[in-house]
């Protein structure tokens, strides 16, 4: 009796068509062109938001030195720009202050700093393209304020007492897209918050 030969069967198909190849593609674009913007969005939302927190974490640790030490500290910072500073202010009406009040070169930031000055981070600065669009500080002392009126490039300094209290002051960060994180300091308890992220309009 003769066998019947099968026929051999077809192998699936293992292989992408041009077409699919085309469509998949396509739908990578759109897919793309709707996350992208939206990853972008957030990451500028998280970079804000990250600066206001080094802003709050600054003035927490100046108005800590403070109590410490049993003399008053200022936060000031470059209108304008990212950096900021914590020094003491007997340190910023010394005889040899022009150092410290004087904005250092930006090549500067990694150099060690000096010893009245030894409370500034690393890289005191804001995130990479954040800026101190403004401030206002309620009230300056009058030593504070003539050390500040020397020219240096630093903010109206916002004053931290050993009391504990410190001035009322608000600075206003923004970055390049328009959006604005206005970051508040309570001078009687001290307390400070960050708003809401909005397009505030920037002097």
């Amino acid at each position: 009796m003769a066998r019947r030969l099968r026929s051999p069967r077809r192998s699936p198909r293992s292989a992408l068509t041009l077409v699919e190849i085309v469509l998949v593609l396509a739908l990578l674009v759109v897919i793309s062109s709707v996350t992208v913007p939206l990853l972008s969005k957030s990451l500028s939302y998280t970079r804000l938001q990250h600066s206001g927190d080094l802003v709050r974490a600054a003035w927490g640790q100046a108005r800590l030195a403070a109590m410490r030490s049993g003399e008053s500290y200022v936060f000031r910072y470059e209108p304008k720009g990212s950096r900021f500073q914590i020094v003491s202010l007997a340190a910023t009406t010394a005889e040899d202050a022009d150092d410290v009040n004087a904005l250092p070169p930006e090549d500067a930031d990694d150099a060690e700093y000096a010893a009245e000055d030894i409370l500034r981070l690393s890289r005191s600065r804001l995130l990479e393209e954040i800026v101190f669009a403004s401030g206002d500080v309620a009230s300056v002392p009058q030593m504070a304020a003539a050390a500040s009126a020397t020219g240096g490039g630093w903010s109206a300094p916002i004053v931290f007492y050993p009391d504990g209290t410190a001035s009322d002051a608000t600075v206003l960060l923004a970055n390049p897209s328009g959006l604005t994180l206005r970051v508040t300091l309570r001078g009687l308890t001290g307390i400070s918050r960050a708003g809401k992220i909005s397009n505030e309009a920037t002097p």
